[in-house]
């Protein structure tokens, strides 16, 4: 249901979107929508490219958005592979790239029953709808199992009243388990190391 201008046209934007989603476990993350990929990327325009494709650079993961009813989808696959790499990025990094195999609602049942079962046996790929919403929580569950799989947990216990802190837990890390008492809060909590290391410095503590 979103209000963003999408149409068939080169250059139809060359700004990215920016949203915040809430993954399964009540972590919240930035997806951003970059400008679509072209092939043969004249060289000079590689560099006006980075510009808008700074945030692939930064990502923690790559979500690579396929059209899969394109008669030269694998085509296209390899044309985003090139310019990404033509851009620094690395695109054998299996822990950081997602592959989403999009408008399998168009499909006829037996072409997307095979897509289906190819999604299933590659843990990198998942089939999705973005039109009637199929295989979006299963997308979000994939997303938020590589965006933590190098995140470790931590036990950490606040003030009740240190709503701050608590808020900033749930919203940059996977809390597990959270136990109350009656001015004290237990928290075991999946953070990355560089998530750790800005709550430790938010509390001046080692942990």
């Amino acid at each position: 249901n979103s209000d963003v201008f999408a149409k068939d046209l080169l250059f139809a934007t060359l700004d990215p979107t920016m949203r915040k989603i809430v993954l399964p476990g009540g972590q919240s993350v930035i997806l951003s929508d970059t400008v679509g990929f072209i092939s043969d990327l004249p060289t000079e325009l590689v560099a006006a490219f980075r510009a808008t494709l700074e945030e692939v650079l930064e990502a923690d993961l790559i979500v690579h958005v396929r059209d899969i009813i394109h008669s030269d989808t694998e085509a296209q696959k390899k044309d985003v592979f090139e310019v990404l790499e033509r851009l620094g990025v690395k695109t054998d990094d299996e822990a950081g790239y997602l592959e989403v195999l999009n408008k399998i609602d168009l499909l006829m049942a037996d072409e997307k029953l095979i897509v289906l079962n190819n999604a299933e046996r590659h843990e990198n790929s998942i089939a999705i709808s973005a039109v009637s919403g199929e295989g979006a929580e299963a997308f979000l569950a994939l997303v938020e199992k590589k965006l933590t799989a190098k995140q470790k947990v931590i036990s950490i216990d606040l003030p009740a009243a240190d709503g701050a802190t608590l808020s900033w837990i749930y919203r940059h890390g996977n809390v597990l388990d959270r136990s109350d008492q009656e001015d004290r809060v237990t928290i075991d909590v999946k953070l990355s190391d560089e998530d750790r290391g800005r709550l430790e410095k938010m509390l001046n503590i080692t942990l």
